[in-house]
């Protein structure tokens, strides 16, 4: 499975970790993610054309949101 490598950046580009350890929790359209040892999410090039939206809470208390506008590739 091909699977395609994001990071979720701060309004001064710098990367927000999505490890364990570093997040309250992430979402998918509302549902809960599992985090895992990465800082990054992995997309899965199977999950169909659409808007994504996620939410993640760091431990440190800041929420942030962000829109993928997916498009898989052939």
């Amino acid at each position: 499975m091909n699977n395609t490598e994001f990071e979720l950046l701060d309004g001064e580009g710098a990367r927000i970790s999505l490890a364990a350890g570093s997040v309250v929790y992430i979402k998918k359209n509302g549902e809960n993610l599992t985090p895992d040892d990465q800082e990054t999410l992995w997309f899965a090039a199977t999950n169909p054309a659409g808007t994504y939206n996620f939410e993640v809470l760091t431990t440190g208390g800041k929420l942030y949101t962000a829109t993928l506008d997916w498009v898989p590739t052939p």
